[in-house]
């Protein structure tokens, strides 16, 4: 991997590997007292559905169907792919485009089925708002907490899994890829995501964790779709995704993230009592909003940068990176 590093760069990492053996055994603490919560509430309502480590082969086989429908997509489409990219990428240039097409096609087809997904789940359901389109109110997100009735949701539990195998496939991707400059940022983002909806689950955070994964994925499918354009000749698509790019990241990460799922789930939450660690979520939480704020100036400013000088270069690589680190 050393090729691929410039040797400036080894001090971030050492840095980056010694902050996370730090962070290891205070974790191993935290998970242990996490398997002991989970222990004790499931003795304390032996009839109640508590999520089981079993439930997660359905995130196994959801794993194993994305790298199916990926292999498909890239012998069927790639030769497509590599017509639509603009003339002036020629050469090996031209087919590397040509793959980040395709694969922007692939996860942005699959954010679309998970925002849908996430919708028909919970649109009716007590605790999903008004402004994402439902009938219910953030505030009840953790009513009835920890042994929150699913009736209402069914699936909303098998939503979350396939949602993890998604970010799995992710993060197994990336340590096969092509070792790159920020190759162990990206490989600790990719594990603690993971972690983090996986803890979620355990723990029983349906409801929030729903409303979290569906405020992103909005704009997220939106960064995809102004990728999938971005290295062609069709600029007045360009600027049309990338003006729902905008709108959508004002809307849900700067709206309704911090005034409905950061207001209700931390600060005047109904079960604040009963969520144990509810302050390194909170802390979390008020984290991705801070870089939620920077993203969107970074956004502007190639936004501008395209507009003065009628060039995709930055905006292909900037948004590339948002959407390796938005989730």
């Amino acid at each position: 991997m050393g090729d691929h590093w410039k040797r400036e760069d080894a001090s971030v990492v050492f840095l980056d590997v010694h902050s996370f053996v730090s962070f290891a055994g205070s974790l191993a603490a935290f998970l242990k007292q996490i398997n002991y919560i989970m222990e004790f509430r499931i003795q304390g309502n032996p009839d109640y559905p508590w999520p089981q480590y079993s439930d997660f082969w359905l995130t196994a086989k959801t794993v194993a169907a994305l790298f199916v429908v990926q292999t498909f997509m890239k012998y069927a489409l790639l030769p497509f792919t590599q017509k639509t990219i603009s003339e002036k990428y020629q050469g090996q240039e031209r087919t590397d485009r040509a793959k980040r097409q395709l694969d922007s096609i692939f996860k942005g087809s699959y954010f679309v089925f998970a925002i849908v997904f996430g919708y028909i789940v919970a649109k009716d359901s007590y605790f999903f708002p008004v402004l994402l389109g439902g009938r219910g109110e953030a505030r009840l997100m953790f009513k009835d907490f920890p042994y929150q009735t699913t009736e209402e949701f069914p699936l909303i539990r098998e939503y979350l899994l396939v949602q993890l195998g998604y970010h799995t496939h992710s993060f197994i991707v990336h340590v096969f890829s092509k070792p790159r400059n920020d190759f162990i940022e990206m490989l600790l983002h990719h594990s603690m995501t993971v972690f983090l909806i996986s803890l979620a689950y355990l723990m029983n955070y349906v409801c929030g964790s729903l409303l979290i994964l569906v405020t992103h994925d909005v704009s997220d499918f939106c960064v995809y779709l102004t990728r999938v354009f971005v290295d062609t000749n069709n600029t007045k698509a360009t600027v049309v995704s990338y003006s729902l790019l905008m709108t959508s990241w004002i809307y849900t990460r700067l709206f309704i993230f911090p005034y409905e799922l950061i207001y209700w789930g931390t600060y005047y939450s109904i079960a604040f009592e009963e969520i144990y660690g509810i302050w390194l979520m909170g802390a979390m939480l008020h984290f991705l909003l801070v870089l939620h704020i920077y993203w969107f100036y970074l956004l502007i400013k190639m936004g501008m940068r395209f507009a003065k000088k009628g060039t995709t270069k930055d905006l292909q690589h900037n948004l590339t990176k948002k959407s390796q680190q938005a989730h």
